[in-house]
């Protein structure tokens, strides 16, 4: 029973189902005070009320929600009865609303329509009335059970609960008030079924069979942020079991399988920011937009802050929203007096750019943020880099002449130009080394590659460093020293790729897969894999710690000893 008291006294009384053999209790009549003793700070209104069973006792933990009449699946307030079954709605702008409730054991309750006014107290009573439950099966058009559908019911005015189907596609929805017109079964790949629910008054359980018909494939199309169409990369139930990727054509159109319906699809663009995430319905084609991307505005300068004419800028790493890295585009070179140069159309997330320049060593900026529609300064600054010097010999001390050196994996997006060969005393000179750690890269026709890693050298300086390479004789063809795994950029960040058998890596327990969080205490989630490679390489008998996370998310810290290997 719902009283609501208005102006004058009158009451205003609205049905709802309650059993003969209960009589509500007549809650006393509470007019508002005059509006000229109620302060300021208390003139919005207010609701309070009692939750009662069907035998008319109290409800303890009631759910009671307060709605409103225009937008009924729009929960205004929550709140639970207390032992009393008293609830209370306080400070409550002027309004047309009403109040919701329902209990697991007790059922469902919605009272009329209530005018919120400025100002007063509205007491209010509402009985529950007992709930029937609908339960069944869920199927496809081939009498198969249907798991992980998701039932839910319409029909009645507040938000109701939902249940999902097991394996064997059964499901049960309890507390189902008199109200619900209709089932609902959403599930992917299948058109959305409706079942109508028909009134009865013993409320007994409903028992229905949903059948599922396949649905057709989505179809969809994307445009850039002037609404032109374009092609671009879509993602759709990101992280999921029905994950599923599909790139459009020119015309901007593509199709999503049908088993993305109930997901939600994006789509990205190496010039764009990543659209909004549209959600994927049956029957509806779907529109994703790429938004405004970002812009660098960077210069290149030498150690004297002089401006460099002629560089090569690349994006060394990238960490974002998107799955995949506007990296693929590629390095570009810049001609410019001032060593200024500008990269628009970027998608917003972190970048670390390298540069690099005749002479010097590739370099590295800070992490530059791109935010969707604003340009982001940065500055990068070239040193002269530091040289490396020695002989290279073979195994019996004899001075090979010819020897090509130069440093191996300077970027991951521009190869150092710096190079040298040994003359007939077997001496080289290379200019340009990075700061460090690197890895000097000597081969020679008939001899194993060799790679020397863990070095270091300040701009302006000169390591000395002698090289003896071994001959084939048709054995392995590569000599160099570290932890024997490989490894790979994911979205995530860096992970290792492949664990060697019996190399270092390995017996120290690292697996492919997991995700690389630092390397000897230095955080990785902004390294390029040029960056932890270098690291993880070094001199044989050396130790290194890495810490990472194992697909399940357990994290593991190891202290490996690099070794020699050879393959």
């Amino acid at each position: 029973m719902l009283l609501v008291p208005v102006a004058g006294g009158l009451l205003v009384r609205a049905f709802m189902p309650v059993p003969r053999a209960v009589e509500t209790p007549e809650l006393p009549v509470v007019r508002p005070p005059p509006r000229r003793l109620v302060a300021a700070v208390e003139s919005a209104a207010e609701i309070d009320g009692r939750i009662l069973d069907a035998n008319g006792d109290p409800v303890d933990g009631a759910v009671v929600r307060l709605v409103s009449v225009f937008s009924p699946h729009g929960v205004l307030r929550d709140t639970k009865s207390d032992a009393a079954g008293r609830f209370s709605f306080a400070r409550l702008a002027p309004a047309a609303v009403r109040v919701v409730a329902e209990h697991d054991r007790d059922g469902a309750v919605s009272s009329a329509e209530i005018d919120v006014a400025d100002a007063g107290r509205i007491e209010i009573t509402l009985v529950l009335s007992v709930a029937g439950s609908v339960l069944g099966t869920v199927v496809d058009s081939d009498d198969h059970a249907v798991a992980g559908a998701k039932l839910s019911i319409e029909g009645a005015p507040w938000t109701a609960r939902s249940a999902t189907s097991d394996a064997g596609g059964a499901f049960r929805l309890t507390a189902v008030p008199k109200e619900a017109t209709s089932l609902v079964a959403v599930a992917p790949g299948y058109r959305t079924a409706r079942v109508a629910l028909s009134r009865h008054d013993d409320m007994a359980d409903w028992i229905v069979r949903v059948r599922l018909t396949a649905a057709p494939a989505v179809e969809g199309d994307v445009l850039d942020s002037d609404g032109q169409p374009t092609s671009a990369a879509i993602v759709a139930c990101e992280g999921l079991p029905s994950e599923a990727h599909a790139a459009s054509a020119k015309d901007g159109t593509f199709q999503l399988p049908s088993s993305t319906l109930g997901c939600s699809a994006v789509a990205q663009h190496d010039d764009y920011a990543p659209s909004s995430s549209v959600p994927i319905v049956d029957g509806t084609r779907i529109v994703l937009r790429l938004r405004v991307g970002g812009t660098i505005d960077g210069i290149v300068v030498d150690e004297h802050a002089r401006g460099v004419e002629s560089f090569t800028v690349g994006i060394e790493s990238f960490s974002g929203a998107q799955a995949r890295s506007p990296a693929s585009r590629g390095p570009r070179s810049f001609e410019d007096a001032r060593g200024a140069f500008r990269w628009d159309k970027l998608a917003p997330g972190s970048y670390v750019l390298t540069a690099a320049t005749s002479g010097k060593p590739p370099t590295r900026s800070d992490v530059i943020d791109v935010v969707a529609g604003a340009a982001t300064k940065a500055r990068i600054v070239v040193p002269e880099g530091g040289s490396v010097t020695g002989h290279v010999y073979d195994e019996h001390r004899v001075a090979l002449e010819g020897v090509d050196v130069h440093f191996d994996s300077v970027s991951s997006v521009i190869e150092s130009r710096a190079n040298a060969t040994t003359d007939r005393a077997g001496m080289y000179r290379i200019d340009g080394a990075p700061a460090g750690p690197f890895t000097l890269r000597v081969g020679h026709q008939g001899y194993r590659v060799r790679l020397l890693s863990g070095l270091r050298v300040d701009s302006h300086r000169t390591l000395t460093q002698d090289v003896a390479l071994t001959s084939i004789d048709g054995g392995p063809s590569l000599e160099l020293s570290g932890i024997g795994a490989n490894l790979v950029q994911t979205q995530g960040g860096i992970s290792f790729g492949a664990v060697f058998t019996g190399d270092p890596a390995e017996r120290a327990g690292l697996r492919a897969g997991d995700h690389v969080l630092s390397v000897d205490g230095e955080d990785a989630d902004r390294m390029s894999v040029v960056d932890a490679l270098q690291r993880l390489r070094g001199e044989a008998g050396t130790p290194v710690s890495v810490s990472v996370q194992r697909q399940t998310g357990e994290i593991v810290d190891v202290l490996i000893t690099r070794a020699a290997i050879v393959r």
